[in-house]
């Protein structure tokens, strides 16, 4: 039985449209999601009430005990990445919908020792003008090895703590609805490493930063935990 209508407007709401885990701009592509399942008891209350995405939300709702690859997603853990993300939503109530940069990785390659990964950054228009060029700076803590394709590199410090920041930017048109790579996959890629010294200095308050700039809109900036761009 879904959510009340009242509920789904109010999670909606708070959420501001987007994935309480992945924070992407979810539209009408966006789920309420039982934290704990109606069939396990859990109740249609909006204590019990979270926004995904439609990927996350095969994520969260998938897993096979029998054969567990990866890790579940537990109720508990649910919960946090929502009031964390309603608590954000709540600070920022003039942000602009559909103004976000979606940051990942994926893994490179994987020894005993070492753990490189690409960062990967999607920018989706969904505005209704087209934004004429844009401009990136991505910041990481210092004692992380870099190894970026072509980007202008400087070093930086922000509430005290070094960082390396890395800019890129473009001319190209952005057209609305239009989504595109800022930070490409394949080539002009960050990589980074993940290595026992850099994994044993690693902390939930280390955080990878980043600004995005267009000429005819609110520049969005953000942040994710060091912790959560590495598989280590």
């Amino acid at each position: 039985m879904p959510f009340p209508r009242d509920i789904r407007d109010i999670a909606l709401v708070k959420s501001h449209r987007r994935c309480c885990v992945c924070h992407k701009f979810g539209g009408r592509s966006v789920n309420v999601h039982h934290i704990v399942q109606e069939a396990d008891g859990g109740p249609n209350t909006l204590e019990n009430a979270i926004c995904l995405c439609l990927r996350c939300h095969a994520e969260a709702g998938h897993f096979n005990p029998r054969h567990p690859m990866g890790t579940k997603y537990l109720p508990t853990e649910l919960r946090a990445h929502r009031d964390q993300w309603w608590s954000y939503c709540q600070d920022h109530p003039g942000e602009p919908a559909g103004l976000f940069l979606n940051v990942g990785f994926k893994s490179v390659s994987k020894t005993a020792e070492i753990h490189r990964y690409r960062l990967i950054a999607n920018y989706t228009n969904t505005l209704k003008e087209a934004q004429d060029g844009w401009k990136l700076q991505i910041y990481f803590p210092a004692f992380v090895p870099l190894f970026p394709d072509d980007y202008d590199r400087y070093e930086t410090r922000l509430g005290g703590t070094p960082y390396i920041e890395l800019e890129s930017s473009s001319h190209d048109r952005v057209f609305p609805g239009e989504c595109i790579e800022v930070v490409p996959r394949n080539y002009h890629f960050i990589e980074y490493e993940i290595n026992n010294e850099v994994f044993h200095r690693l902390h939930p308050d280390q955080m990878v930063l980043w600004k995005f700039f267009t000429p005819n809109a609110p520049v969005i900036e953000g942040e994710k935990a060091l912790m959560e761009l590495q598989e280590f």
